[in-house]
């Protein structure tokens, strides 16, 4: 998730600024909304102390602490692998050790750890021990993730020296790092074939998310240039992935993937998964931001052309989340404050970067 509207040339932030976030981090007394903003200057500052204090905060806190706090902790695991930063990777192995940590922040941890390994002066031997250590252990959000980070490291060992991919995806979110590369296609795979792979429980979990962004990607390129296959249709076809069988972190993925992709018609789909409370949290966490982005991608489009379709698609999503501000679980009805203020920034005039970055 970039919460930057637009390129911006990142200027220096003053030692103090940096400070303040951290301590608001650390600070239960302040508000979710507030903790999170915090949490997101400092994941797109460009100064060593930010990744400090965010992993201050990741690594030194943990439950019963009231200053513990599962989404934003995951979330701060999630912007240390976002930011490609090697010193990240000692923090974020003592958290996926630390059996203390939420399932769902460990797994977080662990898929960072992945991510970093495309960046320059990361130990990948000593990532790869560690995400081996952890691939058959009982918790299954950890052990799943470190599998599919085996999986990536393996892949990335085979593209040494060949000439970089020319993905779509890296031109339209370039801070994002996927957790699996798309397929190598053949022109004649289409996205029904896409789909079937995705939802098949019986190939590995890492040529499933594979299938998935090779799906994502194919929307991606219908949006740019239309072609006989609508995006919408696609996005039908991605969505079916909430209801995939044998796992709950791809399920969790698609549901971060259709949120990327902000596409109207995946609402009542996302809603559906976010009402399901037999689902797990980690599923209905991401449905929700989902959800929060969908809102926000439609309200920002212009009053002149948004379409009565788009107003009651916005109107169900504000309305399913709003239901689920009370949700039992903390995970799921946190993510619901969040997606709500998310797709407030989004469609608002007024602020240009969710974080106060100075730029």
């Amino acid at each position: 998730m970039d919460l930057h509207k637009g390129a911006t040339s990142k200027q220096p932030v003053p030692e103090a600024e940096l400070r303040a976030w951290g301590a608001c981090l650390l600070d239960p007394k302040s508000t979710l909304v507030e903790r999170s903003r915090a949490l997101w200057g400092l994941r797109h500052a460009m100064e060593p102390l930010a990744i400090e204090l965010i992993a201050a905060f990741l690594c030194d806190v943990v439950p019963p602490s009231s200053v513990a706090n599962e989404l934003l902790q995951h979330e701060a695991a999630y912007c240390l692998g976002q930011r490609g930063d090697a010193e990240a990777v000692p923090y974020l192995v003592t958290v996926v050790r630390d059996s203390r940590h939420p399932p769902v922040v460990r797994h977080e941890a662990a898929e960072a750890l992945a991510a970093l390994c495309e960046f320059p002066g990361v130990d990948v031997e000593l990532v790869e021990s560690v995400l081996a250590e952890f691939a058959c252990c009982d918790v299954v959000e950890l052990a799943e993730t470190c599998q599919l980070g085996l999986g990536r490291l393996t892949w990335l060992r085979q593209q040494a020296g060949r000439q970089p991919r020319c993905e779509i995806a890296k031109q339209i979110f370039p801070d994002t790092v996927d957790p699996a590369p798309g397929l190598e296609l053949s022109s004649s795979v289409d996205g029904a074939t896409l789909r079937d792979i995705m939802m098949d429980p019986a190939k590995s979990l890492f040529t499933r998310y594979r299938a998935l962004f090779s799906l994502r990607d194919c929307i991606l390129e219908a949006r740019l240039n239309p072609s006989s296959v609508s995006a919408d249709a696609l996005a039908a076809l991605l969505a079916q992935g909430l209801k995939a069988t044998g796992s709950a972190l791809l399920r969790h993925e698609v549901a971060f993937v259709l949120g990327q992709l902000g596409m109207k018609v995946t609402v009542p789909d996302l809603a559906d998964c976010l009402q399901s409370t037999s689902e797990h949290a980690m599923v209905r966490h991401e449905a929700a931001e989902a959800l929060g982005a969908v809102i926000g991608q439609i309200e920002a489009e212009d009053e002149s052309t948004k379409s009565e379709e788009s107003i009651t698609f916005a109107l169900a999503a504000r309305c399913v989340l709003k239901q689920f501000l009370i949700d039992d679980e903390p995970l799921v009805r946190e993510s619901c404050v969040l997606a709500l203020d998310i797709a407030d920034y989004v469609s608002s005039n007024d602020q240009f970067q969710y974080a106060a970055v100075p730029s």
